[in-house]
């Protein structure tokens, strides 16, 4: 009987190197985030086709095959981000209706927005002149005053700006509205929506 040297080769996934037929250095990421930062669009996109909790963790959303495919085809065809495309679904301008998706472009609601935070605005800068213009308060409490007052218009601003005005930005520099018809104020008020392929 002779003893033979074994050989045991591990193949995992396509991220390996045999480095100097000693050992084999495998390049497993730590986290998602890690994963996602170190593999292309085209890469991330085959893997989300097939794996639907890699497609919630880039999209937010639980989808099946085909949905998956449609709005990957949707973020390829107008060249959008992930983020865009989680943020046109979490504001509702794109929507899933088990096989279909669809694009509800809303034109009230950036106007909407524009209101709110025009008012929102006009509040805290009646209550800034009001903080100022009292001199039996504190230093103290007039700097506290103004850091609350402006932190909750900054974090207005953000949150309005994000889920209301930022969408139908997207969809109007992206190109969806064009392939979309015509739609008025009476379409945005009644939800309209329209199935893009």
């Amino acid at each position: 009987m002779t003893n033979q040297a074994q050989n045991i080769e591990l193949n995992i996934a396509e991220q390996q190197r045999n480095a100097n037929r000693d050992y084999y250095e495998l390049n497993l990421p730590v986290s998602m985030k890690v994963y996602m930062a170190t593999r292309s669009d085209e890469e991330l996109d085959r893997v989300a086709l097939g794996n639907q909790r890699m497609f919630k963790y880039r999209f937010g959303l639980n989808a099946n095959s085909v949905v998956r495919t449609k709005i990957i085809a949707i973020k390829n065809r107008y060249n959008l981000t992930d983020i865009e495309v989680k943020t046109l679904i979490k504001s509702g301008q794109i929507r899933v209706n088990q096989n279909k998706v669809l694009v509800t472009p809303d034109k009230v609601s950036p106007i909407i927005g524009f209101v709110i935070l025009v008012i929102i605005s006009f509040v805290c800068g009646i209550n800034l002149f009001a903080i100022t213009g009292s001199s039996s308060v504190s230093v103290w409490g007039i700097l506290l005053a103004l850091g609350t007052i402006l932190s909750v218009w900054g974090i207005c601003i953000y949150h309005i700006k994000k889920f209301m005005v930022a969408p139908w930005q997207t969809l109007k520099h992206s190109g969806v509205l064009k392939d979309l018809p015509k739609i008025k104020i009476l379409d945005s008020l009644r939800v309209r929506s329209f199935t893009i392929e």
